[in-house]
């Protein structure tokens, strides 16, 4: 990456409970050494006196790459044999990791061990468990989390590139319209 250029801007997706606040802070380094600059966390690193289904749409819409860190928030039950199935992480999660999909946002998922993403998050992206306490795991895990920024980088760029085509198109449209439209005029006045 060029170093004029500015940092990618990853919305962070996660947890606000502050005994989540130990694996956030874990996984915003590493997003921050990968090259990429956290962003947009409502509550954490925007506060605005609007919706926060509106507030997470406008933060997502601004950031390149959306970071999911997922904590478990709900304990899970069958309901017909009464047995526990999993520490689910919180629904809100589950949506922003929504609004960036729809947006075309590359999504990165980190897990923290134990917590079931359900069945939404594995059709998105592949997600890397972690226990934040474990650097032998984030060593033997850096080439899989160091793939997981360069795919996303590239599709960035990629995306960066073809809007800055179609701005240029729509400026060469404007302006053959101009011109055609000048012509037009000149045509129709040099006839009188």
């Amino acid at each position: 990456m060029n170093m004029m250029q500015p940092r990618p801007r990853a919305f962070i997706s996660c947890s606000l409970r502050e005994e989540d606040r130990p694996f956030v802070d874990y996984i915003e380094w590493i997003v921050m050494m990968c090259g990429f600059e956290p962003f947009g966390t409502v509550g954490r690193y925007s506060a605005a006196p609007i919706p926060i289904c509106q507030h997470m749409d406008e933060g997502i819409k601004q950031a390149d790459c959306l970071v999911l860190v997922a904590t478990p928030r709900y304990l899970s039950q069958d309901i017909h044999e009464r047995q526990k199935t999993g520490r689910c992480m919180s629904e809100m999660l589950h949506v922003e990791v929504g609004m960036a999909y729809v947006l075309g946002k590359p999504v990165i998922a980190f897990v923290q061990e134990g917590t079931d993403v359900g069945g939404f998050i594995p059709q998105v992206t592949q997600y890397i468990s972690l226990r934040y306490d474990d650097r032998q795991q984030l060593e033997s895990k850096s080439h899989l989390i160091n793939d997981c920024f360069y795919r996303a980088l590239s599709t960035i760029l990629e995306s960066n590139k073809k809007r800055e085509n179609a701005d240029i198109g729509k400026v060469i449209g404007w302006a053959l319209a101009f011109y055609g439209g000048f012509t037009l005029l000149d045509k129709y006045f040099s006839q009188k």
